[in-house]
């Protein structure tokens, strides 16, 4: 026996020595599949195949990377072998057939400030009087989801009339018009290294026979997360022998919204009839409790290649199950059971993952406060944040009319039609007259810029006006008030309608924030809060180091490992995503988002939820997650805050699945119809006009005698005093 297959199982032994004709691997998490991918490359070497003419493709860089020095310790001919990236991949066979498809074989690969600047100059000379940059926003998403789909521009002309809802108007003729621009400029963006290659493959009988006689085995990495277009690449690439080998884990599809199409794995063999099928289910990494919860929560998918994950490690600990009063409060509890396993668990030994990137604020605060430095992977921190900054920009400027700064940051956010040459003229102004730029508006809109000056009276007085409403409103207001002031999310959703959601939801947790704050400091002021976040963001607590804990949202955890693991906000309307409920397909891929989390997790993981959660000036009330339900009591062991929430009967270890639950609404118990006279301590009196629904907070909209209307808890009011 070699001695590459000693130290394999006989399933990994197995998948090792196929050499012929298509084979589908599913391979469960920390099942070993990069080992396989490695030693089987090595062992066809060891078997006499020429090293380059072997195929390996993944998805990054960094796992490329990996990939290629495991495969070198085992034999150094595999340095020959081909270990790369599609796209890697793509750009090197598009150079040296470049002249098939009309290009050069030095032509320029442009990147998203290039194909902005492209679809900028293409959308002025259509439309002049355009909103541009929502226009190339819109656009550009639009061109991206053809190009991952495999569709070329004549195709899209079909696609409008069979889907016209997801074709923006216009938007067949910008995409043809971008394909004849980066053409004429011999240049190529990321979606056409792939989309271009598919075209040679599909319609270049010579590119096809030499690519496909050059690679005798084909191996893909991470297949559930191919797109159509990959698909059908890999399809021509191994059309004339068909040995291909692909890995994945269709429990772990968590890019649908990035046009991965897990179908490609699990309906393999309807592609590949003859293909045989090897299932990875042994689990190496994580202890027996972590394994066991995270194979009974991913069996409840319907859509999934049957499979059931094992290990044969010690039970470990269970998996611990918290709740907290509110989102600030879990933070605190996370950073402090950190900052107590320190001496067990080593900060760069640790992660903590969330569904949102707003989530991350409370507890970028609390790491903060207790010192422990940390890294956000794959993200800004939260008040980085373009949508985050654009706001305490405005609020600043309001607070302080000097800080020039602030106001050449939101002179035209949203756009106003204030260009660089105006903001050139304002700044000018603002130097002669010795003045700040805010006062230089004032003054050039009452005469002195018969161009311009409408536009900047438009914003002085916007500013204005917004002094007005601010300083006169509680702190926790503000960001309302400005966000129906500027229609801000209208313009965030045109600019950037693929990240409109979470960027709404970064601003969500900045109005928690202030919420936040006032609650603890009733008489604080707007400068008040900017001056708390100032130090919060310059504590010495937040110098990062390569040793801290590390920080990102779930699908960024994909493909990692950690000791300590912390999973926050495991509540319904988080995870599962409130926007994913009513959806049979998206809660799948919610429920396979939280079996990433948890496999994860080596040694030690907690699932945390809080009881309420602030949104704007409003608390949200979410149950724990429905998940919590599929995951069999005898792998989860809850805090004496989790018994509280969990209903007593069902914590018994005999039970066959999870805990059920329920929240304590005696608070709310208060009965009101439309019409009732209620009194509320700090409101006074006032009428019940009707109610809302905001996510799970039911309020009453009252008009208060002497301070109009006002969305409230129920809870917060009492049957009215007379008057």
């Amino acid at each position: 026996m070699s001695t590459l297959l000693q130290n394999l199982n006989s399933v990994q032994r197995e998948a090792v020595l196929h050499r012929d004709g298509p084979l589908v691997i599913f391979a469960g998490a920390g099942s070993g599949k990069t080992r396989i991918i490695t030693t089987r490359i090595a062992y066809l070497i060891e078997q006499h195949v020429l090293p380059w003419e072997i195929l390996a493709v993944t998805f990054t860089n960094k796992a490329a990377e990996e990939m290629r020095s495991r495969v070198e310790l085992l034999t150094p001919e595999a340095r020959r072998a081909v270990v790369t990236t599609f796209h890697s991949a793509c750009a090197r066979w598009l150079r040296e057939f470049a002249g098939e498809l009309g290009f050069d074989g030095h032509f320029s690969i442009y990147d998203d400030q290039d194909a902005n600047r492209a679809l900028k100059k293409i959308i002025t000379d259509m439309n002049p009087k355009a909103d541009i940059p929502v226009l190339v926003a819109e656009m550009k998403a639009f061109i991206a989801n053809m190009k991952t789909a495999g569709i070329l521009p004549h195709e899209a002309e079909q696609f409008e009339r069979d889907h016209p809802q997801l074709v923006p108007t216009g938007g067949v003729t910008v995409y043809r018009l971008y394909q004849e621009f980066l053409a004429q400029c011999n240049a190529m963006d990321f979606g056409d290294l792939l989309l271009n290659l598919l075209l040679l493959l599909r319609k270049n009988e010579k590119v096809r026979s030499i690519l496909c006689g050059r690679f005798r085995y084909v191996m893909v990495d991470e297949f559930q997360d191919t797109n159509r277009t990959q698909f059908e690449i890999i399809h021509h690439l191994t059309s004339t022998h068909r040995n291909l080998v692909v890995v994945g884990d269709d429990d772990q599809s968590i890019y649908s919204w990035r046009g991965a199409t897990p179908s490609n794995i699990i309906d393999f063999q309807r592609t590949y009839p003859e293909a045989r099928r090897i299932a990875l289910e042994q689990n190496y990494r994580c202890t027996g409790n972590i394994v066991g919860a995270a194979s009974k929560l991913v069996a409840n998918n319907k859509t999934r290649a049957p499979k059931t994950l094992f290990t044969e490690s010690p039970p470990g600990d269970p998996i611990g199950v918290h709740v907290e009063s509110d989102g600030e409060m879990e933070a605190y509890w996370i950073a402090e059971k950190i900052h107590l396993e320190k001496n067990l668990y080593p900060f760069d030994n640790v992660a903590i993952f969330y569904r949102t990137n707003s989530q991350s604020r409370a507890l970028e605060d609390a790491l903060r406060r207790m010192k422990i430095p940390y890294t956000i992977f794959g993200s800004l921190e939260f008040y980085e944040r373009m949508e985050i900054k654009d706001l305490i920009a405005y609020m600043r400027l309001l607070v302080n009319e000097s800080d020039d700064l602030s106001f050449l940051r939101i002179i035209n956010v949203p756009t106003r039609g204030l260009g660089d040459k105006a903001v050139q003229q304002v700044q000018q102004y603002a130097k002669d007259q010795s003045i700040n730029l805010l006062e230089a508006t004032r003054r050039m809109a009452s005469g002195g810029a018969p161009k311009i000056g409408p536009k900047l009276k438009y914003f002085s007085d916007l500013m204005t006006a917004l002094r007005e409403d601010l300083f006169n409103n509680p702190l926790s207001e503000v960001v309302k008030t400005l966000l129906e002031a500027l229609e801000y999310p209208e313009y965030v959703k045109k600019k950037y309608p693929d990240q409109y959601l979470d960027k709404i939801d970064n601003i969500q947790e900045l109005a928690a924030a202030q919420g936040e704050f006032e609650k603890k400091n009733p008489d604080a002021k707007l400068s008040d809060w900017l001056q708390s976040v100032a130090l919060v963001r310059d504590d010495p607590g937040d110098d990062k180091g390569p040793q801290g804990v590390s920080m990102m949202t779930l699908h960024m955890a994909k493909g990692l490992e950690f000791r300590r693991v912390f999973l926050s906000g495991v509540e319904d309307g988080l995870l599962p995503h409130r926007n994913s409920i009513d959806d049979t397909n998206s809660l799948e891929e919610e429920r396979r988002l939280l079996y990433v989390g948890i496999t994860r997790a080596k040694e030690k993981l907690s699932l945390t939820c809080a009881r309420r959660r602030r949104t704007y000036n409003t608390e949200m009330v979410n149950p724990p997650s429905r998940f919590f339900k599929e995951i069999p009591t005898e792998f989860l062991e809850l805090s004496l805050k989790a018994k509280e929430l969990f209903e007593p009967s069902s914590v018994a270890s005999s039970a066959p699945s999870g805990p059920s639950y329920h929240y304590d609404d005696d608070e709310d118990d208060v009965d009101f119809d439309e019409g009732s006279r209620v009194y509320h301590p700090t409101y006074g009196p006032g009428t019940v006009e009707g109610f809302e629904d905001n996510f799970g907070q039911r309020k009453a909209i009252v008009k208060f005698r002497d301070f109009g209307y006002r969305k409230i808890r129920p809870s917060q009011l009492q049957p009215s005093r007379s008057y």
